[in-house]
């Protein structure tokens, strides 16, 4: 970019050891001077900044469209996400941040690779990772807006300075790039809309992302509604116990695992021989499920300590007796 703004640059320049012949000529600044001028309004900072988001853009499709740098790519764009919302709260690395760079990626891959709305698998695909992402992240918003425990529970992350948080942000980042991965081998094989393992994982991630949405609200008009009642505190267990959390005690991190259970079985038939695409997304599958049930386990315990002993929680767990896998028991 900046070669081409140069004012000496060209088959038409006038070289500088020419004397000035009544016109105004400025002598050549060296390249950081004028970088600074630019950044601190000079007449070409709209036009650089315009040219370098339009050179990163074309970067990270190319990236994204075939390489092994697609992976990196992602990462880029779940990092633009994360890394500011975590300036702002060190815990939205783990909440909101996770949500909207979901969506983030799915939306920069649908664009990437034009797959548009449709009932094509691939487009089906992609528009489960969107609305599980941007479904999840506006949630995760709206209840700490909402639920004065959970906004002192974020706030309470903030333990590190904001320059600090760099590496965490980006660290999960990855690791959220990881997750989504399979839609990127996806949609470059763009295998079609007759492979049944593909389409059985499409049909399992767009369950996952129902079912966890269905649970998160139901969970959260029963939390709202007893916060409403008079001469109830936060120490009575109120449910929910029916509906999706007859399945288990906790549908909604089982419907997560089961989102990217789907995502993973869906980009297995693009996955072939690359050594890249099983790894990542292993990793990512392998990382999400370890997440799951260890928040399971320890959120267990929790309400068995708060609620134990009151009669409603006694009898729900004694009737529910699988904590997050609907098939098992505790």
């Amino acid at each position: 970019c900046a070669f081409a703004l140069s004012p000496h640059r060209g088959t038409n320049a006038v070289p500088r050891s020419e004397p000035n012949l009544g016109r105004r000529h400025h002598p050549t600044k060296p390249h950081y001077v004028d970088l600074m001028t630019r950044f601190r309004g000079g007449d070409s900072t709209t036009t650089s900044l315009s040219l370098a988001v339009t050179d990163l853009v074309v970067a990270t499709q190319s990236a994204l469209k075939a390489g092994p740098w697609g992976i990196v790519a992602l990462s880029g764009i779940a990092s633009s996400v994360v890394v500011p919302l975590t300036m702002i709260r060190q815990g939205y690395s783990f909440s909101v941040g996770y949500g909207f760079s979901v969506f983030a990626m799915g939306l920069a891959l649908f664009q990437t690779f034009s797959i548009g709305i449709s009932k094509s698998s691939l487009s089906l695909l992609s528009l489960a990772v969107m609305f599980y992402g941007a479904r999840l992240g506006s949630f995760l918003l709206l209840r700490e807006w909402t639920v004065p425990s959970k906004a002192e529970q974020i706030k309470s992350f903030d333990k590190s300075s904001r320059l600090a948080r760099i590496p965490l942000a980006v660290s999960v980042a990855i690791f959220y790039a990881f997750e989504t991965s399979p839609l990127l081998y996806a949609a470059r094989a763009a295998i079609g809309n007759t492979n049944v393992v593909m389409n059985t994982g499409v049909g399992l991630a767009w369950l996952g992302a129902v079912l966890e949405a269905l649970a998160d609200g139901q969970k959260f008009a029963i939390k709202m509604k007893r916060n409403g009642m008079e001469g109830t505190s936060e120490d009575t267990f109120v449910g929910p116990t029916g509906g999706c959390y007859r399945l288990c005690r906790h549908p909604n991190y089982f419907a997560e695992v089961l989102f990217w259970f789907g995502l993973l079985v869906s980009g297995i038939p693009s996955f072939g021989k690359s050594p890249i695409a099983w790894g990542c997304s292993i990793l990512g599958f392998y990382g999400i499920f370890g997440i799951m049930s260890k928040a399971t386990e320890r959120l267990d315990g929790k309400q068995k300590e708060k609620y134990e002993g009151q009669e409603k929680y006694d009898s729900y767990v004694k009737e529910v007796t699988a904590p997050i896998w609907p098939w098992s028991s505790s």
